[in-house]
């Protein structure tokens, strides 16, 4: 997406985690095109220092901030009371999350992997939430009759993490001993499960579920955002990217008609490079992977995000 950004006016884009790194610099991008830009934050404070460096990097902006903490169930279900008021959301790109694990296991009040809550069950449940805004005038009558409007993207985060520890279902409900990377691991193939799962849902429904991944993207080769990103030193190895680079991909996600409902976007090698469709891995992407998880998302979420969409109707 290094070419002048497509015009975006008019349309409304909500990025999770919009306040530093990855999500700072795509919603910063995403501004550029003249979307309205609204960005989550768990900390308002925060919030308001990137909507601010927005507009002062992209002159005539247009940024909101609207509190979610994923953790928390009432949090989530709340910033989708504030989301579903919005006049039209035409793509969520679910960015938000830790990928720096606790030390010791962590879980939420509800009994959850807050690492595995914050990646995840609570990006499920706002897509459960919103499910009924999403779909609303973009539903298709047919497999040949055109949507009213095109499709909402949903954009899924992914990390180059599951190639190196393998997925299991059954490793998410079974006691295990606790590894910080691999329970990060775990969360991204849960990533990838449901956000593929949720292509081969949506069917109909005038949304498109896709996935991206930065690659290596480090703060430290980005450009400055005082009190936002701060470069700092670091070995320019020929693997790495900064973070502005590395929101290529989700850009790509989110702006490209042409890719395809399922798709998976990443730099050209591997870690670094320009966007290009790639493939996620196999084992947390098939069919069997996604109904499994799906089903243990609904639990998690409460059934915010239900066992069985509902039906669109126009």
């Amino acid at each position: 997406m290094r070419a002048t950004p497509p015009d975006r006016t008019g349309s409304t884009v909500v990025v999770t985690g919009g306040t530093g790194g990855l999500g700072y610099f795509t919603a910063e991008r995403l501004a550029s095109t003249g979307a309205h830009v609204v960005i989550t934050a768990r900390d308002g404070e925060r919030g308001r220092r990137a909507a601010a460096s927005i507009a002062r990097h992209v002159p005539g902006a247009s940024v909101d901030v609207v509190a979610l903490d994923l953790t928390d169930p009432d949090s989530v279900a709340a910033a989708a009371d504030v989301l579903t008021a919005l006049d039209r959301i035409d793509a969520l790109v679910l960015n938000a999350g830790s990928t720096q694990p606790p030390r010791e296991r962590t879980l939420t009040a509800d009994g959850i992997e807050v690492t595995m809550a914050a990646n995840v069950v609570g990006h499920a449940a706002l897509v459960g939430h919103l499910w009924p805004t999403l779909t609303a005038d973009r539903t298709s009558t047919g497999p040949t009759t055109p949507p009213a409007t095109p499709p909402v993207r949903i954009v899924g985060l992914g990390s180059l993490a599951t190639r190196i520890v393998g997925f299991d279902v059954a490793a998410l409900v079974a006691d295990h001993a606790y590894h910080p990377f691999a329970t990060y691991a775990r969360t991204k193939h849960v990533v990838h499960a449901f956000i593929s799962e949720l292509a081969r849902r949506d069917c109909g429904a005038g949304v498109q579920a896709l996935l991206a991944h930065p690659g290596y993207a480090v703060d430290a080769l980005s450009p400055a955002r005082p009190g936002i990103v701060v470069p700092g030193r670091f070995e320019r190895l020929p693997i790495a990217q900064g973070k502005h680079d590395g929101a290529r991909p989700t850009l790509r996600a989110v702006l490209d008609p042409s890719l395809p409902d399922g798709a998976m976007v990443g730099p050209r090698w591997t870690t670094r490079g320009a966007p290009v469709l790639t493939t996620p891995v196999a084992s947390s992407t098939t069919p069997e992977a996604g109904a499994a998880v799906w089903d243990l998302l609904s639990g998690w979420t409460r059934g915010a995000l239900p066992r069985t969409l509902p039906v669109p109707t126009r």
